[in-house]
């Protein structure tokens, strides 16, 4: 009689809501502005519980509203350390409690990124470890491998500066750029500070200096530029937010960009550049993703190097790498995904696209570039930024009908991307 009214009284206090002898009660966001007393977090072992109070900027005890504490898991999602994110909240004796269950991605991981397309290759093997010490701090180096060059970088970002939501990037790289006159080696340091506001805009400001050097292509007629010293300052601003949720993303964000440098080159010793990219991302019902991209770039007369490349390794799938070199472009790639598969390693996303772009040129004039095709997205939700693409691209303007197939890692394009030109 002992063990049957045992189980009885087991069934009647989880029906009741007893969690490990403390009773609680769920309340629905909907109940909220109330008083929360505190926040329990679960799940995360590893990383600091003052870097999570920090992205849920949640001043407790006090009142909480619902746009307060969704925004505040919103900013985990994006935080990128997190593969699953949830919230609810739970009246308790004390009171009402927030309470937050993660999932930790993998801190430490190592870096393996390649790209095939377009006539050009390159490969890139490092480490990076974007939470060191729990702190969300990253550091990171890596090799690269282009067609038959060698470069590296080495790099350190915070992404809360001074503790404020500043992130701060200092960069030093030595890399190889082969184009279809020329091969370019460079050596390079910049500094990259952006200042988020209220969530919905990024202020940005960077610094680059740089030293050029340049030899002769792997193929085709040598026209080589005199080597280049410059140093180049880039003001940013982004207004809109994209925010991602697992495999998709949502939002949208217009960014502009104006960069003025200094060179030594006699033909270009000061120049002028606008840029602006639009995104945005449309989740359609559970698995599907619209994804879109639109930039458009103007230059004043510039350095060769210094100007806007566009080619299938980059932007326009389908064409060969840096088949464009120009000062005045528009372009545009509109991308369907959906989600096949999703496990905890491994999901299958394919997608379908169409790629655009309209240029001057200074052989040639204006020049349209067009192309459509299909992909596959392997990606592992439980590491960051990690998965294998593959693109099948056919061309349907600009040149003979051709199939061009690119293979790389991640996205083609995604909200993470900055400054993609060149």
């Amino acid at each position: 009689m002992l063990l049957p009214a045992l189980l009885a009284s087991l069934v009647v206090a989880a029906d009741a809501g007893v969690d490990a002898g403390v009773p609680f009660e769920v309340v629905a966001v909907e109940a909220l502005p109330q008083r929360v007393e505190r926040v329990e977090l679960v799940g995360a072992s590893f990383t600091h519980p003052s870097v999570i109070h920090r992205e849920l900027q949640l001043e407790l005890p006090g009142e909480l509203t619902a746009s307060v504490w969704q925004l505040g898991l919103t900013r985990l999602w994006n935080c990128g350390l997190f593969s699953r994110v949830d919230g609810h909240l739970e009246r308790r004796p004390e009171g009402l409690v927030a309470v937050v269950e993660l999932e930790e991605r993998f801190s430490l991981n190592p870096l393996f990124s390649f790209g095939i397309g377009g006539g050009a290759a390159w490969v890139r093997v490092g480490a990076n470890d974007n939470n060191f010490l729990g702190r969300f701090l990253e550091w990171g180096l890596r090799y690269e491998r282009f067609l038959a060059f060698n470069g590296g970088q080495l790099w350190f970002r915070d992404p809360r500066l001074f503790g404020k939501r500043l992130i701060g990037l200092a960069q030093v790289e030595w890399l190889f750029r082969p184009r279809p006159e020329y091969t370019r080696r460079r050596l390079q340091g910049l500094i990259d500070v952006l200042h988020e506001v209220e969530d919905v805009m990024l202020l940005g400001l960077r610094v680059e200096a740089y030293r050029d050097e340049y030899s002769a292509p792997l193929m085709g007629t040598p026209v080589i530029p005199t080597d280049l010293q410059g140093l180049t300052t880039h003001a940013s601003i982004r207004v809109g937010r994209v925010d991602t949720v697992r495999l998709r993303e949502s939002g949208a964000s217009v960014e502009v960009k104006t960069s003025v440098g200094v060179t030594n080159d006699a033909r270009a010793p000061l120049y002028v550049q606008s840029w602006v990219e639009a995104l945005g991302f449309v989740m359609l019902g559970e698995r599907f993703n619209l994804a879109v991209r639109a930039q458009g770039g103007l230059s004043s007369t510039a350095p060769t190097e210094q100007r806007f490349y566009l080619g299938g390794l980059d932007l326009v799938r389908g064409y060969d790498d840096s088949t464009l070199r120009t000062e005045q472009f528009a372009l545009a790639n509109v991308e369907l995904r959906g989600v096949a598969f999703d496990s905890t390693w491994f999901a299958v996303v394919p997608a379908v696209f169409v790629d655009g772009a309209v240029a001057r040129t200074e052989t040639f004039g204006s020049r349209t570039l067009l192309s459509t095709g299909l992909g596959v997205r392997l990606l592992v939700p439980k590491m960051l930024r990690t998965g294998i693409r593959a693109d099948l691209a056919v061309t349907l303007v600009g040149g003979q009908p051709q199939v061009g197939f690119s293979f790389g890692v991640f996205q083609f394009f995604s909200s993470s991307d900055r400054f993609s030109i060149r």
